[in-house]
């Protein structure tokens, strides 16, 4: 089967450059939330630490899944990009529970900032995290899924921070940023949640929810010849990579011609139901 290697190369310049800004933006928030004495502009620095590192990851892992099979990964590197999503998804997580737990913290005692400078640095984290995103967006993958959860969470908290900054320079409600952190928080979570349950299904050989099981099944037992299918088994590489192995029983005096274009007309079913790869058993009835 053939690969785009200009479209995955692209992916990994894309997954560079969102490291390089977020990597430079961090810097950039770290000493701008010690200046407007904003605790969760300081919160949101380290978290963006955290998402430079797994967007580093995600780089390398992303590379690595392009290689072709060899003797010790017989079925290729693809997996490499799943771990990065898990890695992506549990420090995201680990992150929203963090901001969370400080933003209610906050609630009971909210301090005062320095609302113009958090305008400016807000400005400034959209249009970073924006240009990000925007170039990641033209990518597909569940770990790139993972890294745009990561620069959404940061461009609607810096959303957020621009409403509050605007509102605090006419009313001294500084509860409000824990309140909106907080709602958004919740947002992100929820998709990582589904995604990180998606990747969880992989791992554990979950069989492929793409496929059609019962409809697959079906338009094999209409062949010609055939008598039963069992031992049906299917399971994901990635996210587009399924891989099935199937029994189909026949009659026991089928011809050797007859049994290779009741193979190739199985085989059409399965590419037709977009599986990659698929281990195919012909035997014969009341075969053990």
């Amino acid at each position: 089967m053939g690969h785009d290697h200009s479209h995955q190369h692209k992916k990994v310049n894309n997954i560079l450059l969102a490291f390089s800004l977020n990597a430079s933006f961090a810097v950039i928030e770290f000493f701008g939330g010690i200046f407007t004495n904003s605790v969760a502009i300081m919160s949101d620095a380290l978290h963006d630490f955290g998402d430079s590192l797994a967007l580093l990851f995600s780089y390398f892992a992303d590379k690595l899944s392009r290689r072709e099979a060899n003797q010790k990964y017989t079925f290729g590197y693809k997996r490499f990009s799943l771990v990065s999503a898990l890695l992506n998804g549990t420090i995201l997580l680990v992150g929203s529970v963090f901001v969370i737990k400080e933003a209610i913290e906050r609630l009971d005692s909210p301090e005062v900032v320095k609302p113009e400078g958090m305008l400016y640095l807000a400005i400034l984290g959209i249009a970073v995290n924006s240009f990000a995103a925007y170039r990641l967006s033209k990518d597909e993958g569940l770990n790139v899924k993972m890294l745009m959860y990561h620069l959404l969470e940061d461009l609607l908290g810096w959303a957020a921070v621009l409403v509050v900054s605007v509102i605090l320079l006419f009313k001294p409600w500084y509860v409000l940023d824990s309140v909106l952190s907080i709602l958004i928080s919740l947002i992100i979570l929820r998709g990582v949640l589904k995604n990180l349950l998606k990747v969880g299904k992989i791992f554990v050989q979950h069989f492929p929810e793409e496929i059609q099981r019962e409809q697959l099944l079906k338009q094999i037992k209409s062949c010609d010849g055939v008598k039963d299918v069992h031992y049906l088994q299917g399971w994901s590489l990635d996210e587009s990579t399924f891989n099935v192995t199937l029994h189909v029983v026949v009659d026991g005096s089928m011809r050797m011609i007859d049994a290779d274009k009741l193979r190739k007309n199985v085989e059409g079913f399965l590419k037709e139901a977009k599986i990659s790869m698929w281990t195919i058993q012909l035997e014969s009835e009341g075969h053990e």
